[in-house]
């Protein structure tokens, strides 16, 4: 069998569509070590991937003129795509974005994969070129898929109840981490203040990762972080709000009885030290309003970071009935402050028998059982 993969994602910086792109990859295609895998790529990888992890009967192919490989995403995806559908003889098309080709050879099992609906429930959060995508393309594909893959059962409601007339019968559910690099680390004392020293961080710490956008709700935790700071004296430790000057966190932090000290940006961070802060965090806290799975909330159960995340989407999934996890409802800063006080005072650490459900070759051995060889 013949599967061509979308892979745009693994042209841009390391995020949570190219984790999950690559990871199923990786599974599916140890899977069926017989079958063909052709990733094709619109430009180079980007720096942060490397094309050796994947097994031997995963192959990658980018046209090299130099004409296409500076066309948009979205029109590569639709001028080039087709024709290396035809030229590799795929039998399956598989999109852990959730985008169909137009002039797609209908005898081609579609799979494309929905991480959330934000582009319909906060889409005035989007950009205009994001809204344009969607427009186009994301109603037409989710209708049309004749696989459907979510990443939470909280997202496969969503999807069923703003699709109630989609092509295929079942929507399959399945999510994981990169368990390979996020994990429990023993880190000695001269490592950890080497960490430290690199990202400015004084000491013990509370810990958010995500990307700066309004759904993160960063707003409302940077409006708590002085009384928390007060309580507790934990710095707070941000990853991934790269454009935090250009937003209104700057007028938050700068406001003069704010104590600057307890905020620390450290804007992109490779795996290789995030999973070691994971590891050294006293807490990881989202106040996010709206999640499709909680990608960040797992790495740090499996670092054993004790995890405080809002009560809501597809976040009650991932941490209620973990140990070390806690959800709050609605947004009170006395509700958030206690419940963190109480994860910092109890620091209960996360078992991984209760985390056995996210794991790749379970997930893909599933899917494919399911949906591929059906």
């Amino acid at each position: 069998m013949n599967i061509i993969i979308d892979g745009r994602p693994f042209v841009a910086s390391s995020a949570g569509i190219s984790t999950f792109l690559k990871c199923s990859v990786q599974a599916w295609a140890k899977e069926c070590p017989s079958d063909r895998f052709v990733v094709a790529l619109p430009r180079n990888l980007d720096d942060t991937f490397s094309a050796d992890a994947m097994p031997e009967n995963v192959t990658f192919v980018k046209k090299t003129n130099a004409i296409l490989q500076r066309l948009p995403n979205l029109v590569w995806l639709n001028m080039v795509f087709p024709v290396l559908v035809r030229k590799y003889k795929a039998d399956v098309f598989y999109s852990a974005l959730p985008c169909i080709p137009f002039f797609m050879p209908r005898k081609v099992k579609k799979v494309i994969v929905v991480h959330d609906v934000v582009n319909i429930e906060h889409a005035s959060t989007m950009v205009w070129t994001n809204r344009l995508s969607n427009f186009l393309f994301f109603n037409r594909s989710v209708k049309n898929a004749d696989v459907l893959w979510t990443n939470s059962y909280y997202t496969k409601q969503r999807v069923k109840d703003y699709f109630p007339d989609i092509k295929c019968k079942e929507i399959f559910t399945g999510c994981a981490i990169d368990n390979h690099v996020y994990h429990r680390l023993h880190i000695a004392d001269e490592e950890r203040a080497q960490l430290f020293a690199k990202y400015n961080i004084k000491g013990d710490f509370l810990f958010f990762v995500g990307s700066l956008e309004p759904r993160k709700n960063l707003e409302f935790l940077l409006s708590i972080q002085p009384e928390l700071y007060r309580r507790t004296g934990k710095q707070l430790v941000i990853v991934g709000a790269k454009a935090w000057h250009s937003s209104s966190l700057k007028t938050i932090v700068e406001t003069t009885d704010f104590p600057i000290e307890s905020v620390v940006f450290c804007k992109f961070v490779p795996d290789s030290d995030l999973v070691k802060l994971y590891n050294l965090a006293s807490c990881f806290v989202s106040t996010s309003l709206n999640e499709g799975f909680g990608m960040p909330q797992l790495e740090a159960l499996y670092c054993g970071c004790p995890v405080v995340t809002a009560h809501n989407s597809a976040m009650i999934e991932v941490a209620e009935g973990k140990t070390g996890a806690y959800t709050v409802e609605g947004y009170k800063a006395e509700s958030w402050i206690s419940a963190i006080e109480k994860a910092l005072e109890e620091h209960q650490e996360p078992r991984e028998e209760q985390l056995k459900e996210y794991d790749w070759t379970r997930i893909l051995k599933r899917f494919i059982q399911k949906y591929i060889l059906s």
